[in-house]
């Protein structure tokens, strides 16, 4: 009886363990990369997505408003809900409510995700204003700063006296998140530039935020009338 080859045997079987560690490096990254497939199929699903929104509702009803660690509380549950929108398709019109489904705008991506913390906002007519109007919309005037022909560097540098919390930015033309912990500013917006998603990245190397020749900061974590409606959603 003629014997197999040791060489073929031991091609297989390296070829076999080859294809177990990918598949192992590929679930581990699908977890942790919005934009590989399986990301919002098995991880940060639609469904996991409406399960978070009725657990944050509920903590809400369970907080004072004279509460001192509101801040806080507004921040971790914004927190809670971004890793379900990161790698959601941009799109100019996009309008989808359901992170990792459809496409959204960066207008629509802030007003979607400020609604679905429980803030009682008209979604689409904010969306649609420029992103001053919608800021002033949303926060006291106190809250409010502009810089106009500041460099990154500059406009960062100022953000940060104002602060640690989440801030609503308005660009030229987009508008998205700065939430600035740890002694890191971070963007996170609805990207028009590749990857063409909702992506969380260091705000000093954002070519987006970078490129603006006027930038408007609303904060919200400290803006009662932001907490008061969060608490009230009314």
């Amino acid at each position: 009886m003629q014997k197999r080859p040791k060489r073929r045997t031991y091609t297989k079987y390296i070829l076999l363990v080859f294809l177990l560690a990918s598949a192992s490096v590929y679930l581990y990254f699908m977890k942790r990369t919005p934009i590989l497939w399986g990301y919002h199929q098995f991880y940060f699903t639609p469904k996991k997505y409406k399960n978070t929104l009725h657990q944050l509702a509920d903590e809400r009803k369970k907080l004072a408003s004279n509460s001192d660690n509101l801040s806080q509380v507004f921040i971790r549950q914004f927190r809670s809900l971004m890793p379900f929108w990161y790698g959601t398709r941009y799109s100019f019109y996009g309008q989808t409510e359901t992170p990792g489904e459809g496409k959204i705008a960066c207008g629509y991506f802030v007003t979607t995700v400020l609604e679905d913390l429980g803030l009682k906002i008209e979604r689409n007519k904010l969306a649609q204003l420029p992103s001053e109007e919608m800021i002033k919309s949303l926060v006291e005037k106190e809250s409010i700063r502009r810089f106009s022909r500041y460099t990154i560097t500059d406009f960062l540098a100022d953000v940060r006296k104002t602060g640690t919390g989440l801030y609503v930015v308005g660009l030229d033309t987009h508008t998205g998140f700065l939430l600035y912990q740890n002694n890191e500013m971070r963007f996170i917006h609805a990207s028009g530039r590749f990857p063409y998603a909702v992506v969380n990245e260091r705000a000093k190397e954002s070519i987006i935020l970078g490129k603006s020749n006027y930038r408007i900061v609303g904060k919200l974590s400290d803006d009662e009338k932001v907490l008061q409606n969060w608490l009230s959603n009314q």
